[in-house]
């Protein structure tokens, strides 16, 4: 299932019940669903907030697979940076020493099993899976 969401903060609310109306068809466990959120709040807001000026839409792609669900996010008319890549926070410096940014994509690689960024004609595609049995990032505290 795939839908385009305007490049808004004001459509996470949206983003949200089309997520959970997914979950329901698709009968996919419901254990997932706080994982999922998350990435794809993470992954969509860095597009809006990174790519301002691009496209009025933001494709979101939802799809059922073996114990979980695959998703995939395209941004439109963008510049390259491959999410998968992003630099790891420095987690274990004094805040003080600490420069922002970066905390969310981290969280986000530990809370997906696979996460995948492929970039071709100003096309930015990111595409991570979630299955049971994966560790939740809730699980390493």
């Amino acid at each position: 299932m795939q839908r385009h969401f305007r490049r808004s903060f004001d459509s996470l609310d949206e983003i949200f019940g089309f997520i959970g109306d997914f979950f329901g068809t698709a009968s996919i466990d419901e254990s997932l669903s706080y994982a999922v959120s998350f990435a794809v709040e993470e992954l969509f807001t860095n597009m809006v907030k990174y790519n301002p000026t691009g496209p009025d839409e933001i494709l979101i792609g939802l799809a059922a697979v073996d114990g979980g669900i695959r998703v995939e996010l395209v941004d439109y008319d963008s510049e390259p940076f491959d999410v998968s890549r992003a630099p790891r926070p420095r987690t274990d410096a004094p805040l003080k020493e600490r420069t922002p940014g970066g905390l969310g994509l981290h969280l986000v690689k530990h809370m997906v099993d696979s996460l995948r960024y492929e970039y071709q004609d100003r096309r930015s595609t990111i595409t991570f899976t979630r299955t049971t049995g994966s560790r939740d990032v809730r699980d390493q505290a």
